[in-house]
């Protein structure tokens, strides 16, 4: 008899926040050069888009059960968890910023 575990493949949720943010930050890169917002996207949802299947490639987060995607491209930190179907994005923000907490 043979076994099969089938994996279910995580979704990824963004909170409201997130998605100003996102909007703010790609708007943002847009009027400093033509196509760097644009840039910036692609980027963003390259990246989060591997935490489907490498859910824990982003190191520990400061805030108990949370992960924090480093952009290297650019100067962001995705701060996630991970539930049992999806990741959950909680926050994106500046490297240069305080922590928010």
């Amino acid at each position: 008899m043979e076994s099969s575990l089938v994996m279910e493949k995580l979704t990824i949720h963004e909170s409201r926040l997130v998605l100003h943010n996102f909007d703010e930050i790609a708007t943002y890169y847009e009027t400093k050069q033509s196509g760097l917002g644009f840039r910036f996207a692609s980027y963003y949802y390259q990246q989060i888009e591997k935490l489907v299947d490498m859910p824990n490639m982003g190191r520990i987060g400061k805030i108990f059960g949370t992960r924090e995607l480093v952009l290297q491209d650019f100067p962001y930190l995705v701060v996630y968890r991970i539930r049992k179907k999806h990741v959950q994005i909680l926050r994106l923000f500046h490297q240069q910023r305080k922590y928010p907490g």
